[in-house]
């Protein structure tokens, strides 16, 4: 059946580089360039691409342990004690092979590494790992021979940090949109956290499939109770996932022992064959793009060839015939004059969208910085410094992550009012590339640490004495003046008690001076967040703008040109040295092949996934 499926690809490939070269070359016969170029960038399409999965999750949650299970090899960091630290990448290889990629302020360059210590390098708790990081470490890359990959499915091992760390992870967010899926990863020992539903929710917003994978059902005999749980909250919130129960304790365990059905009760053939429709589905929307192009081209070069049909068989008909496509091609023209207007539409709705952004984008961090500082008032910034940042930082990541998901559906939306402008069909609306949320910008951003380091418990002692001394000296004083026999202890009594409040007073003093300066530091910290995702934000925008721009008014040429060139065409057929007998010929066999093509484009368009066995 592998076999059968393979070839079907190769087949289904095929058969659109065909259906391209042909419709090429009846393009290049028309002499219109414009669309040879569309559909020489639409060839290159077919080559085989990379399928993305990213499997994400928080902290020791079971993502590489998934991985191992599901290649059936010790690829990804596992153990009690070490959790992966950065990316790393599985894809095919012919040979084991591994290696790091080191990204840095001058350069980014990729070094070959051993294949049995690759693990070791994406490790945190691993000496080879420690002393790659701090000369930059940026991914770990592995090559290995496993049929589930031989198709170009690629799986990403995220890192994860308690909380939020792994679910906003800078890899983990700016990919979303390039991934064609994504599993994420939960152990069957609670029901899902309100930060995990939050971010399944964006998520699903930026990525085509979503797999929700319930780890470790082998040790939680409660796991069937925990999935229901889960998938009400998820139903509840809105979030629409594919559940799979998963343990990669049994599948390890069936591969060693060659036990099939205990390689089914692991869950891990459902997770094969979900991943086998992505890779499927991946195939299915560039065939059906490559259908599209070639659909969309055979149109116009059919409206060519029967203008010319029409002034050969009703030569009386031919000044009627190119009044007609002269009104058309002045109305397009009349269009192409709006430019002006549709043009101001574009920068209009961008602007607002750039405006509508930035103020999301302050209201988050503004958020933020309230829970920030209600989080300082309520303890010692000096004893809870590490934590706290950790926190500051991920709560900034995840609401760039939301902001920019925002700044997607608006131009979105503006690049189909545009196209609406000019009463385009939804096939030819122009829609911006993909835009990946700048939270590197969060972990690159340096936050005041003065306020961290606290008081000399000497200095709060010292404040003590003073306060002791100057009570005893005035008690003495007093007693003295008052002529008043009153015991030495008794007035030693009384400045200890004394010196024991001016302790409490400096300490409560040093407190709110530390507080004071992490309020200080945070607001800082925020206000260079705002520029720095502001401006990044804005130039985005700036950038969508171009697109659409260049997009739309290519578009409007090409269209412009068809009809010119159908004009032209009805014209060149009363010149032509030719019989009309031969003309007539000649332009029902290009009638026929257009409809051969259209045809063969229509399969494209109707090709569907395949579903595995």
């Amino acid at each position: 059946m592998a076999g059968q499926a393979a070839g079907q690809q190769e087949s289904r490939l095929a058969q659109a580089a065909a259906t391209l070269d042909l419709t090429i070359k009846g393009a290049t016969v028309y002499q219109r360039e414009d669309l040879v170029r569309r559909l020489t960038a639409a060839k290159d399409m077919l080559g085989k691409p990379s399928v993305l999965v990213y499997v994400v999750g928080e902290f020791k949650q079971g993502k590489s342990s998934l991985i191992n299970a599901l290649l059936t090899a010790q690829v990804c960091p596992v153990d009690d004690d070490i959790a992966t630290a950065v990316p790393t990448v599985v894809k095919y290889a012919a040979e084991p092979s591994a290696t790091a990629t080191y990204v840095n302020e001058q350069e980014t360059r990729v070094e070959p590494i051993p294949y049995e210590s690759a693990a070791g390098y994406a490790a945190e708790g691993d000496p080879r790992g420690a002393e790659a990081r701090a000369r930059g470490l940026h991914a770990v890359q592995i090559g290995i021979q496993r049929r589930l990959l031989a198709d170009g499915l690629v799986l990403v091992d995220t890192p994860g940090v308690g909380g939020l760390g792994s679910v906003h992870s800078t890899v983990t967010v700016g990919a979303l949109p390039q991934a064609h899926a994504v599993i994420f990863c939960s152990d069957a020992s609670q029901e899902l956290t309100a930060a995990e539903i939050k971010f399944l929710k964006t998520a699903q917003e930026l990525c085509p499939t979503i797999l929700f994978a319930l780890t470790k059902t082998d040790l939680h005999v409660e796991w069937r109770r925990i999935l229901q749980l889960d998938l009400q909250h998820l139903k509840n919130a809105g979030v629409r996932v594919e559940p799979i129960a998963l343990s990669s304790h049994l599948r390890l365990h069936a591969a060693r022992t060659v036990d099939q059905a205990m390689n089914t009760e692991s869950g891990f053939p459902a997770l094969v064959a979900k991943l086998s429709e992505v890779v499927a589905d991946s195939e299915t929307v560039t065939l059906r793009a490559v259908g599209n192009h070639v659909r969309s081209v055979v149109d116009q070069l059919e409206q060519t060839v029967r203008a010319r049909q029409s002034a050969l068989e009703h030569p009386e008909r031919t000044l009627q015939l190119t009044r007609d496509l002269q009104d058309t091609r002045e109305r397009l023209e009349r269009l192409r004059a709006r430019s002006a207007r549709w043009q101001s539409l574009l920068f209009d709705g961008l602007a607002d969208v750039s405006s509508d952004i930035d103020h999301d984008l302050r209201l988050r961090a503004r958020g933020v910085l309230m829970d920030a500082e209600n989080a300082i008032d309520e303890g010692d910034p000096a004893k809870n410094f590490e934590e706290f940042a950790s926190w500051l930082r991920q709560r900034l990541a995840g609401e760039t992550m939301e902001n920019y998901a925002e700044l997607i559906r608006a131009t979105r939306d503006v690049a189909e009012r545009v196209a609406e402008h000019f009463e385009l069909e939804e096939s030819a609306i122009v829609v911006p590339l993909r835009v990946e949320a700048p939270v590197a910008k969060v972990d690159s951003l340096s936050l005041d640490t003065g306020f961290a380091t606290p008081s000399k418990k000497g200095s709060t002692g010292m404040a003590g004495i003073q306060k002791a001394y100057g009570g005893l000296m005035m008690f003495t004083m007093l007693t003295h003046i008052a002529m008043l026999a009153v015991p030495l202890p008794i007035g030693i009594a009384a400045a200890a008690l004394m010196g024991r409040s001016g302790m409490k007073d400096d300490r409560k003093r040093q407190l709110e001076a530390r507080r004071s300066k992490a309020k200080l530091a945070v607001r800082r910290y925020v206000d260079e967040f705002n520029i720095h995702v502001g401006k990044d934000s804005r130039d985005v925008i700036r950038r969508i703008q171009r697109e659409l721009r260049d997009g739309y008014t290519e578009r409007l040429d090409e269209l412009l040109r068809s009809l010119s060139e159908a004009s032209k065409e009805a014209e060149r057929a009363l010149e032509s040295e030719q019989t009309e007998q031969q003309q007539l010929e000649r332009v029902a066999a290009d009638l026929r092949s257009l409809a051969m093509l259209r045809g063969q484009a229509d399969e494209l368009l109707a090709v569907r996934a395949a579903v595995p066995a």
